[in-house]
């Protein structure tokens, strides 16, 4: 990936305020990535259109593994995900996410919407430990995001643009 390029994705997103000016170990305490996942390099990526309800679902925070509580257990794979749970407790899903496009989600600022690319491709479901805690949505179709930063394996050179 290039800065600057444009590039379609699905997968996980959280705010950028959440990441901001964390080191690479850091960032995988808290987005739930095994320690060393982004040793050879990673991505931030900003999301350039706001999803609409049909496109994301709910995950909870990162210690949820795939939305999962304990998600990163064998015998939890296939567990109700937190977007279900919300489902199963009555709650209108379709409002709850108008209302996070609405009041929550947004394109630029600190709050904006952003996914973190590892360089290298995982090695299996070991690499999703529990995170730390931040907020998180899967997108479920591939949207724009924009590479906004690269950062190489030596972990000290930015290559920023704009």
């Amino acid at each position: 990936m290039e800065v600057g390029e444009t590039v379609r994705m699905k997968g996980y997103i959280t705010q950028f305020h959440f990441i901001a000016g964390k080191g690479a170990a850091r960032l995988e305490s808290l987005l739930g990535y095994k320690a060393g996942r982004l040793a050879g390099g990673w991505a931030l990526l900003d999301l350039c259109k706001l999803p609409r309800p049909a496109d994301f679902e709910f995950r909870g925070y990162s210690y949820l593994s795939g939305g999962i509580i304990e998600g990163h257990k064998d015998e939890n794979k296939g567990g109700k995900t937190a977007e279900i749970r919300l489902k199963d407790g009555i709650f209108d899903v379709a409002a709850l996410k108008e209302s996070l496009i609405k009041k929550t989600f947004c394109l630029s600022g600190a709050k904006r919407l952003v996914k973190i690319v590892p360089k290298d491709p995982p090695s299996g479901n070991k690499d999703y430990p529990p995170g730390s805690g931040v907020p998180q949505w899967e997108l479920m179709k591939k949207l724009p995001f924009k590479v906004c930063a690269v950062m190489l394996p030596d972990g000290k050179k930015w290559d920023k643009k704009g």
